[in-house]
């Protein structure tokens, strides 16, 4: 009869819990600024580009609104690619032609980003290296945030079975691929040191997921064994036209909203975007584009949203009950802070005022100043409720009874 009591008791208890009305709220911090869904941008390398095309692919990103990456090479080709030495087998235009350079200067001006695809497109002595470094700087008015590793070219760093830490599979894969040596401070293609100094990401893998960040949540990482690359990123592969376009079918993009994911597409326009005996872009990829446009998206470069991604890894949230503290411990501001919520309306304590939330539960706090924390909660009152929780109370109830059954 004892035992029946107490099981009795346990079950009773159980069903308190689980009943239990819980003041906490449910608050999700948003990795993308002013409310918005999803991220997504293009890195498109200038292997075999050809200028007039170029005008025509940039020219209509413009007007859509995308402000994507773009990869340039600033020196010609001059001890050819690979190991063999051969000529590059990707030729391309080089900001060497000044019609393409001022070109890139306007549409940097216009918010897109130009960052460097190796200094160019032949293999690269560390002398050289270091001039591409500077003329890019020369033309752009800062070193490249971005640097992506080009073909087989043998400064690319830590490429090849180098992209492994794991010994085995980076002997496996490097006797399939060239031996790349910008890493090798013995090399003379080693350019480790300005790697380091004056690029902040260089890009490493590329995956098939339209949503860049699904593979891989921590992104952009450091490997402490690759010391001289501050932080790598992957990609979403959309290397040709065929593959772009899978890539951002409408059900991958349907996706990638309902993931609120990142998609940064790595991609060539100079392979088979524009319809040549036209001159014209493929109206596929027109319509789709255009569509993409016109959702709920965050459509800035590269390093933008890495940058976003990178400092959301130093804010904290603690949660206590009703109330939730945002702590920003970066020396950077967080523009648009957004959170995600079940409530229809928070408080913010530290602008005496409250915040109404979208039909889709998104309330945008606007900046979180660096070093600084921002109070949230659902009543205008703070309270301070130093009671004892439900939990806390069963298990008082409990020892009660326990006690009383022991005597």
């Amino acid at each position: 009869m004892r035992n029946i009591k107490i099981l009795l008791i346990l079950f009773v208890l159980c069903i308190a819990v689980s009943c239990s009305n819980s003041k906490e709220i449910n608050v999700e911090i948003s990795k993308y600024p002013d409310g918005k869904d999803f991220a997504f941008t293009i890195i498109d390398d200038p292997d075999y580009g050809i200028l007039e095309e170029k005008f025509i692919v940039y020219d209509y990103l413009d007007k859509l609104g995308f402000k994507t990456t773009i990869p340039v090479w600033v020196l010609d080709n001059k001890h050819g690619t690979g190991e063999k030495g051969v000529l590059s087998n990707t030729r391309g235009i080089t900001t060497t032609n000044k019609t393409y350079l001022k070109y890139m200067q306007t549409l940097q001006k216009k918010g897109f980003e130009i960052c460097l695809h190796t200094a160019g497109p032949g293999n690269d002595l560390r002398e050289e290296t270091i001039e591409g470094y500077e003329l890019f700087k020369k033309h752009f008015g800062h070193y490249p945030n971005i640097n992506i590793n080009h073909a087989n070219n043998l400064e690319n760093i830590y490429w090849g079975g180098n992209r492994f830490s794991n010994k085995i599979l980076r002997f496996v894969y490097k006797l399939m691929t060239t031996d790349f040596q910008g890493e090798k401070e013995d090399s003379k293609y080693f350019w480790g040191d300005i790697c380091k100094e004056k690029t902040k990401y260089v890009r490493n893998w590329a995956t098939d997921n339209i949503n860049t960040i699904a593979t891989n949540k921590h992104m952009p990482y450091h490997m402490p064994d690759k010391p001289y690359v501050n932080y790598w990123f992957d990609c979403s592969d959309g290397y040709n036209y065929n593959k772009f376009m899978r890539l951002i079918s409408d059900r991958n993009i349907k996706r990638l909203i309902s993931d609120k994911g990142t998609s940064i597409i790595y991609t060539h326009f100079a392979y088979g975007f524009v319809d040549r005996p036209t001159h014209t872009l493929k109206r596929d990829f027109q319509e789709q584009l255009t569509k993409i446009s016109r959702l709920n998206g965050w459509f800035a470069p590269a390093s933008t949203i890495l940058d976003r991604l990178l400092l959301l890894k130093n804010v904290k949230m603690i949660k206590d009950g009703a109330n939730i503290v945002i702590i920003n411990n970066n020396s950077e501001p967080i523009q648009g802070l957004t959170v995600l919520t079940d409530q229809k309306r928070l408080y913010v304590y530290n602008k005496d005022e409250w915040v109404d939330a979208s039909g889709d539960g998104k309330i945008i706090l606007r900046t979180l100043q660096p070093f600084s924390l921002l109070k949230i909660g659902i009543s205008k009152t703070l309270e301070m409720d130093n009671s004892p929780t439900t939990v806390e109370q069963i298990g008082m109830v409990w020892n009660w009874f326990v006690g009383r059954f022991n005597k």
